[in-house]
């Protein structure tokens, strides 16, 4: 079921960044700093590190027309998710940990002619792959599955080709069943949500 999902899913951004620009679009790459924070999981967390706010570093690439739609790529990876940097080494299980999420997103936004000297606002969603890592003592565990993200901000510019981006995000697993839930499992099912904030340095082209 998984290997059917990523197929699709990787599919349908191959024929999304394929298509040819429509007149008026523009292409945005932003890399991104930000923070992961209300984390939520029924995965065993013995260090309780989700709770912690973490860094998160990542990027988009999007294309937007002239008009209210686009399409983006998303990529996120928060290092250290399920580490809590409180506890000390020797007590510490978790010694590594890290989240890392694909989406492919629809994007809404308002047309360009409407703010090309101010922010301009957008709303985006969609799906792709969110996994897991991380290693107990010396014993590394591994979970993907298919998940969902939904968010929004806005973009502006300080010239033709530099701007920045705002964005806040909301990802979460698609996967309930016991079918692939790894063994650290905690209850019915497995599942991690959590929010992102952050903030990106946009080029345009």
């Amino acid at each position: 079921m998984h290997a059917r999902f990523l197929t699709r899913v990787a599919a349908a951004l191959a024929l999304v960044f394929t298509f040819p620009s429509v007149a008026g679009a523009e292409w945005h790459f932003v890399p991104t700093i930000g923070w992961t924070f209300g984390a939520d999981t029924n995965l065993i967390d013995l260090d309780h590190g989700t709770s912690k706010v973490h860094w998160n570093f990542g990027g988009s690439v999007a294309l937007l027309g002239s008009g209210i739609l686009g399409v983006e790529g998303v990529i996120g990876w928060t290092p250290g998710f399920f580490t809590n940097e409180d506890v000390a080494l020797p007590d510490r299980i978790v010694t590594k940990s890290r989240m890392v999420t694909m989406m492919g997103n629809a994007v809404l936004t308002t047309p360009r002619n409407w703010t090309e000297y101010g922010l301009r606002p957008f709303v985006s969603g969609g799906f792709g792959v969110l996994g897991v890592s991380r290693t107990e003592d010396v014993l590394p565990e591994g979970w993907n599955t298919a998940a969902f993200n939904i968010g929004g901000g806005a973009v502006g510019f300080f010239s033709k080709r530099t701007g920045v981006r705002f964005d806040l995000r909301y990802y979460n697993s698609l996967h309930r069943g016991e079918d692939g839930c790894p063994t650290f499992k905690l209850g019915v099912g497995c599942h991690v949500r959590y929010m992102t904030a952050s903030v990106g340095v946009v080029i345009r082209r």
